[in-house]
């Protein structure tokens, strides 16, 4: 909610420009709306608001309930919190934006005209999806302060939670890898179809989180190896 007040939106116009040139002319939310059936709109906020708010707020805790590595373990504690600092209010304030969904609707332009209808065609506003947006605008008219209410399109953090998610099932287990693949190209594909984000938005948080999580795992392994030495060295003057 606080994001326009310290920073005003103003990177909508650079980022959709952005996409549009790195998908060759087109803007990312056509091709969803290519591929995906308009009468299926209903069944995308089940990933989207349900499936990945159970994630967003379970995953800490399940990570520590039940993983056996401890260095494991700390690092995607560390880097789940560290997400929604950096990604979610940093580098939110630094890219603010609105994304494609209020575009024409905060800078009074005609840019997303077809996305707006498509989206109408599609019934978006009988989903929850088109609720929460519809949430989402009135509360940054009204102004204020409301948890859960606020806009911000660059970076993802559906994007960022979802690639954690990924990256923790592909250590854990490898049978569980497509799983977390496939959770995150669903959440990638929703947030291009319902307007929410550039396509940017969504590739900027998975590098990000990819090189996080690289650099906190070279981290915790040479504060492992390093406790090692000094146990070890320990060991050979007590001896």
């Amino acid at each position: 909610n606080a994001i326009p007040n310290r920073g005003p939106y103003c990177a909508d116009p650079a980022l959709a420009a952005l996409d549009n040139w790195l998908h060759f002319g087109t803007d990312p939310w056509v091709w969803t709306h290519e591929v995906f059936p308009a009468s299926w709109g209903r069944a995308l906020e089940i990933f989207y608001l349900n499936i990945w708010s159970i994630v967003a707020i379970i995953f800490p805790i399940v990570v520590v309930a039940t993983e056996h590595d401890d260095a494991r373990m700390m690092r995607y504690i560390w880097l789940f919190f560290a997400s929604w600092l950096v990604l979610g209010n940093l580098t939110a304030l630094a890219g603010s934006s609105v994304g494609p969904v209020f575009y024409d609707r905060l800078l009074g332009t005609e840019r997303f005209t077809d996305l707006t209808a498509a989206l109408a065609a599609a019934g978006i506003e009988q989903t929850g999806i088109g609720q929460v947006q519809a949430a989402l605008w009135r509360r940054y008219e009204g102004g204020g302060l409301d948890l859960g209410l606020g806009i911000s399109a660059f970076p993802s953090m559906h994007l960022a939670v979802a690639t954690i998610l990924a990256c923790y099932l592909w250590e854990r287990a490898k049978w569980l890898a497509p799983l977390g693949l496939a959770f995150v190209a669903i959440i990638f594909f929703v947030s291009l179809w319902s307007g929410y984000h550039y396509a940017i938005d969504g590739y900027a948080s998975i590098l990000a989180v990819i090189f996080a999580n690289r650099a906190l795992a070279r981290r915790f392994a040479r504060q492992e190896n390093e406790r090692m030495l000094r146990n070890a060295a320990a060991s050979q003057l007590l001896h």
